[in-house]
């Protein structure tokens, strides 16, 4: 089967998952992940994959949109970390582009592509956009890539964090990564993005708190009991359902000031208070309203 075969029959199931109601979603995805398939398989089908970062144009424009909030504050050759790179290794190179001197790329296992033509519209990209890449032109491999653009890829995740050292990271972003950490390991994530920090230091995170299932609140219905067991954690659909106050809390509560801050908001609760779980009754509608969430936070001097 050609290329252009595989990705009209992933679009095709890609196309037909989003049309099931979502607790279809959750039963398929609960058989599915079961399943003795490499992720690989899943991620070319369209059923299970980890962000969009493949896309290079996408890859380019949510980078410059993290740099352009937080350039007043970082350094010549400063050095990035990003959370959660997943299907992709484009930040290296992206991040290069803009002037970073060293990138690290961390995740939870090794979910990056290999294959080196996927990462060649990046530097399309990068070019239309002004960017010199000559010398990432003359690269044959992934590794080549890597080692031109000066980036390291961690997959151990919270692990991988505390083999960096301190303060050694000016700036930090993370793109719809943060829900997708288990909800007891988000202040610990917290903790030692802003020990490898500088003082003056800048994160910037996009939360999306949707459910990654119809783009509402169904996750809400669940009792935390059933939502963080193992066989849903695992499913390909979890988020660890905390809410923009929650979030802004616990950055703070790590050491950061927050600088900037933006939300979108649904016009109104897609999913009505009876259906929730009573854990979400205390929540505010201002607080459940919320769907999406930029913010920068700093390392004070």
């Amino acid at each position: 089967m050609g290329s252009a075969d595989v990705t009209g029959v992933a679009s095709r199931v890609a196309g037909l998952t989003e049309q099931l109601p979502w607790w279809v979603k959750v039963l398929v995805k609960l058989v599915l992940s079961r399943l003795p398939v490499r992720y690989g398989g899943w991620r070319t089908l369209g059923v299970f994959r980890h962000g969009s970062m493949l896309d290079a144009d996408y890859a380019v424009n949510v980078f410059a949109g993290h740099y352009e909030r937080t350039r007043t504050w970082l350094p010549t050759g400063f050095s990035v970390l990003e959370l959660g790179s997943g299907d992709s290794l484009a930040t290296s190179v992206v991040a290069a582009a803009h002037g970073s001197a060293r990138t690290l790329l961390v995740d939870t296992a090794s979910f990056a592509s290999a294959d080196f033509p996927q990462y060649k519209p990046v530097f399309d990209a990068l070019e239309r956009c002004g960017h010199d890449v000559e010398a990432l032109r003359k690269c044959r491999s992934v590794s080549e890539m890597l080692r031109v653009a000066n980036t390291v890829y961690l997959t151990g995740g919270l692990e991988s964090l505390r083999t960096i050292p301190s303060a050694s990271i000016e700036f930090i972003f993370s793109q719809a990564v943060i829900e997708h950490i288990r909800q007891d390991e988000v202040g610990a994530i917290f903790r030692e993005l802003h020990r490898l920090q500088p003082p003056g230091g800048v994160a910037s995170h996009r939360v999306d708190f949707q459910d990654h299932l119809s783009h509402s609140l169904n996750s809400l219905r669940f009792s935390e009991t059933t939502w963080e067991s193992e066989l849903f954690a695992s499913s390909g659909f979890y988020t660890n359902r905390l809410r923009a106050s929650q979030i802004e809390k616990l950055l703070v509560a790590s050491g950061y000031e927050v600088m900037h801050k933006h939300a979108d908001r649904w016009p109104r609760l897609p999913l009505s208070r009876r259906k929730m779980n009573e854990a979400f009754g205390g929540f505010s509608d201002d607080d459940l309203l919320v769907c999406g969430l930029d913010i920068v936070v700093r390392k004070p001097n």
